[in-house]
Order: C-alpha cells, then structure tokens, then sequence
C-alpha cells in the first residue's frame, strides 16, 4: 500500500499568469478596458512553458484570494469566472493550486443549484439541510462559497451514495459572511438587508433563513469536488507562530494547502531558513473576535462586525491541510 498526497502550489510561482477578461468577449474596448469592473473574469496563460491548461482543470482545483472557484476550459484556454470581483473588493490578487495531478482519472465538478438543496426534516436549513446530486459521488469535497468543506460524521457527511447532510450552525456560518465580506460583496449577493448607517450591521434574522442559505449554497463558487478515489484521508499539520505578522514556521516543507482564519485557505511564500525550518508568508493571519460568537444564535435578531473588548483579535491558527488516498 501506498499513499498518494496532494499538494499546493502559489500558481506565480510555478509560472503561471492572469488578466482579467470577459469569458466569450475576444474584442475589447480600449476604454472600457480602464472600468476594470467590465471584465469579471480572469485568464490563466503560462508564457514560455509549454502547457497542457486542461490539465489545471480536470486535475486541480484552483483558489483566488483563499477561495476555492471553478474554472472554465474553452478554446484551449482556462479562465476563472468571476475572479476579478474578489481582487478589485480585497485589492489582492493571489491564485493558487491545489493539484490532483498524481490521479489516473480526472475529477469532476458538480454545481450545486437550489433543486438540489432540501431541509431535513423539523430542521430549518441553516440547523441541517440535505444535498442531493444527479448522479453518485465518490469522495467528496465540498467548496461551500468557497470554503473546502470535507466529509466529517458532525458537520458534512454521507446518507446515500449521492446525497449528504450538512450542518452550517457548526461551520460558523456567520464569522465566514463576514469573512467572505472582505472579498466580495457577500451581503449584496444574497440580499442581507444591511444598515445604512452601519455597512457592517445585518439582520440576523435574513442571514440565517431558507432563502439565504438557498443563495450562499447556489453561489457560483459553491459546487462539489467529486474526487475519483474510494478513500480520501487528512492530516493537519499546525504551524508555529512567529514575531513577525503574518509569518508562520513549521519543520515540515510546505507542500500544502494551509487554512486560517475562519476556515478560508491562505495563499502563501515559502523559504528555507538556516535552521532546517521553513518560514511561511501570508497576507491573511488574523482572526477577529466578533461579539456575536459568544451568543446564542436564538437570541440574536441584528448583529454587526464589533469585536470583543481588550480582545479584538488574534493571531490565526493555521495548518496545512494534507489530503491524500492509499492506493495498492
């Protein structure tokens, strides 16, 4: 037996390359080239290196700004919808890829639609919902808006061969809105009325009902990773935290994808030190105490960003997130 890992590479430095475009417009306006907002979309090219760009999409997933997205393969190029929101909202443009390269068989993405998403029973959907696929599903992975969401018996796992129960009231589902605001504007997609005198105050109410959670579920960047494997396993390896902001080390090298925050991926450098450690960069390395997590969710009608006194944030937990299967 024998085990096959996954990793992670920042796409910069593999040589990869991005311009934001219009998927399907080849001829652009010079001035409305400068109204960046008229090209949501992103190309990724490879200049100089001879590159099969299909392979980024039948065998990687690929994250902009710590998010998983789709891509689309047309015309031998590759193109990630809707990407240019995310740099223009959070003024970073970082992509990175998460590689299924070592697998014989492609993976397949499955959108998720609201046809697909239903309430368990006496449950509302932000308490547990059931998503059912088309077709049967091997070893799922979960991009929830972006979040990677994997099979766990208390948050997100399996009732049939192609429909899952997932629990977004133990995901913290609201720290993700907020952290998803910073990125793009999450509210204004799912029609969370929010304060005109305060952008950051919501109902709570709205956030949490069927509808909303029918759109967060639906989002363009909300599809399951169907993985052509009859195992998939996980570590977390922690890393240490340094002196310096947004630097972590760790005596592993860095070959993974690495969570922080509330859950998001974090793009990240890497370089060898004298030591023998590895000394990891991010630009995302914080993680807010927002008033709201130490409160009942039932007792809650209007909630805000503000943060716990004395104690408004801190320094991330981060870990890699090293996926592999055993194979014969």
């Amino acid at each position: 037996m024998s085990e096959l890992h996954f990793n992670y590479q920042l796409a910069s430095r593999a040589g990869y390359k991005s311009n934001i475009c219009e998927i399907g417009n080849e001829v652009y306006d010079q001035l409305a080239y400068w109204n960046k907002e008229n090209f949501p979309d992103i190309e990724i090219t490879r200049p100089g290196i001879d590159t099969d760009l299909n392979l980024l999409h039948t065998k990687a997933i690929l994250t902009v700004n710590g998010y998983l997205y789709p891509t689309v393969y047309s015309g031998n190029r590759l193109y990630i919808p809707n990407a240019t929101k995310s740099m223009l909202k959070s003024k970073t443009n970082q992509i990175g890829i998460i590689s299924f390269n070592k697998l014989s068989s492609p993976i397949i993405k499955h959108k998720i639609e609201a046809i697909n998403i239903t309430p368990e029973t006496n449950f509302s959907l932000y308490e547990k919902l059931i998503i059912t696929m088309d077709t049967d599903i091997n070893s799922p992975i979960l991009s929830l808006c972006g979040y990677i969401i994997l099979e766990d018996p208390e948050v997100f796992y399996r009732v049939s061969p192609n429909a899952f129960i997932l629990r977004l009231d133990r995901l913290n589902y609201i720290n993700k809105l907020y952290e998803l605001q910073r990125y793009r504007d999450i509210f204004t997609e799912l029609n969370i009325p929010v304060s005109v005198n305060n952008p950051s105050m919501i109902d709570y109410t709205i956030a949490r009902s069927d509808i909303t959670i029918t759109k967060f579920l639906s989002s363009f960047n909300s599809f399951i990773i169907d993985l052509p494997v009859t195992n998939l396993h996980l570590n977390k390896i922690y890393l240490e935290h340094s002196n310096i902001p947004s630097t972590f080390r760790t005596e592993i090298e860095p070959l993974f994808p690495m969570i922080v925050g509330s859950g998001k991926l974090a793009e990240y450098g890497k370089t060898k030190s004298l030591e023998n450690k590895y000394t990891v960069n991010t630009l995302d390395a914080y993680y807010n105490n927002h008033l709201f997590s130490f409160l009942p969710y039932t007792n809650i009608s209007v909630i805000n960003d503000h943060r716990v006194v004395g104690n408004t944030y801190r320094l991330s937990e981060a870990y890699f997130l090293d996926l592999y299967t055993v194979v014969p």
